[in-house]
């Protein structure tokens, strides 16, 4: 287990947590993505994979040209 890096109070703890992204004026929400969290501060982190994965599909869904747009992580294709 990985001790906080910001507090050194907490051990991170895997999670599943919203992400969202907003640009030029579109939402994109991105359910039940992998995270870990600190407990004790609530600081939050992804692997660099989960990241990548992300931001792709935060391009994916702000390139669609609706004002918003969703996708929950499993369907993604991406674990």
């Amino acid at each position: 287990m990985t001790r906080c890096g910001r507090c050194d109070q907490g051990v991170r703890q895997p999670e599943r947590r919203a992400r969202l992204a907003e640009r030029d004026g579109r939402t994109a929400l991105v359910l039940d993505v992998p995270v870990e969290v600190c407990p004790a501060c609530g600081q939050v982190w992804l692997t660099m994979p989960v990241a990548k994965r992300l931001d792709e599909l935060f391009d994916q869904l702000l390139a669609s040209g609706a004002e918003s747009a969703q996708l929950h992580w499993a369907g993604s294709a991406a674990a």
